[in-house]
């Protein structure tokens, strides 16, 4: 009835509430630094699932009265060696200004990176017609073509299915200007993030982070047929059955603090929740109610992900993707799938849940 934007607004419309600081908690993939996002002034954004450190760093953080009492970070935690490691990516740097070129492809191969240099927009171009790539970091103000020119083209070339532009291509701004609107007229024209110049360690290293496991994916541009794709989601599924429990036990220790009590509560409300969910989904796909199946396949594989339930959650994108394209042609199988992986993940969870939810199954 009323979603994190509206009662950001609805709380600061409130004097009392005028400087409560408000922290976003948002999926992998979306956006935070829209108009939306900004106006509605969130003191900083976690992307799910949260880990309990990262929680906890970020309450003492934005609950600290002065930046005084917060607790300097080392300055090795800025660059992390292994970052391209743990995160792969092809990226394309894009900047006609040879000292920012120099300042900023260090950064990058400090992390592990080997970014190919363009000096303008049609350089990026050429670049991304002769190799795919997944991250560019694309100068604002160049000579030739700038760079919201050069982005609205590899959009546009994306629609078009050209080779080699890839579906989850991120493109991230950098600007030295600091004229009002330019982070509105960056995403406008389809960038995902944006950096300021000078750019530092840190803001490269954390966007590299929001982003790289959506950059990272391997997306062919051609359309995809939904039987075909919904196929590839079950047997990798079936692949990862194999490989992975249905339930991470380390991970809900790890947010229990190893506490029975607290783990026998957050099982139950996860399987509480999840079986409402899913009757949810079951209706919604009867009625053909696409708009219903994505909203709550992406509440439950957003909980499921947090909780440790890596298994469900593929089939439960995918319904979600379906969802959105308004276009459920393998949702009924999806959900199936869904069903029967959280089956075997009420089998491990029984028992850890509470005497009464243990009697109604």
């Amino acid at each position: 009835g009323m979603d994190g934007l509206m009662l950001a607004a609805e709380l600061r419309k409130i004097p009392s509430a005028l400087n409560i600081p408000l922290v976003l908690l948002t999926s992998m993939g979306v956006r935070s630094d829209t108009p939306e996002f900004l106006q509605a002034g969130f003191a900083t954004c976690l992307t799910k699932p949260i880990k309990p450190v990262q929680l906890f760093e970020t309450l003492i953080r934005v609950l600290s009265e002065t930046r005084k009492m917060q607790k300097p970070k080392p300055a090795n935690n800025k660059l992390d060696p292994q970052l391209a490691q743990r995160l792969p990516l092809r990226v394309l740097l894009c900047d006609d200004n040879l000292i920012n070129q120099k300042v900023a492809s260090r950064l990058l191969t400090q992390m592990g990176y080997k970014p190919r240099i363009a000096t303008n927009g049609i350089e990026a171009l050429s670049a991304i017609d002769s190799a795919p790539y997944d991250m560019v970091f694309m100068d604002v103000m160049m000579p030739e073509m700038d760079g919201l020119e050069a982005t609205r083209q590899i959009r546009q070339r994306q629609k078009d299915r050209v080779k080699n532009y890839k579906t989850h291509m991120v493109i991230v701004a950098m600007t030295a200007s600091a004229m009002p609107g330019d982070r509105e007229k960056c995403l406008e024209v389809g960038m995902d993030d944006y950096l300021s110049k000078p750019v530092r360690p840190e803001d490269v290293r954390a966007v590299i982070e929001r982003w790289g496991t959506k950059a990272g994916l391997e997306d062919s541009v051609v359309v995809r047929d939904s039987v075909t794709e919904t196929a590839k989601v079950l047997v990798s599924t079936d692949k990862i059955m194999n490989e992975k429990p249905a339930v991470d036990m380390d991970r809900l220790n790890e947010f229990t603090e190893g506490n029975p009590e607290n783990l026998t509560e957050l099982v139950t409300l996860y399987v509480k929740q999840t079986t409402e969910q899913l009757q949810q989904l079951d209706a919604a796909i009867k009625a053909n109610d696409a708009a219903t199946v994505r909203r709550v396949a992406h509440s439950c594989a957003g909980a499921s992900a947090t909780c440790g339930m890596q298994r469900i959650v593929a089939p439960l994108r995918e319904l979600e993707r379906q969802g959105s394209e308004n276009s459920l042609t393998t949702a009924r199988d999806l959900f199936v799938q869904t069903s029967q992986e959280f089956e075997l993940i009420r089998k491990t969870l029984a028992p850890y849940l509470a005497p009464a939810t243990s009697a109604a199954r």
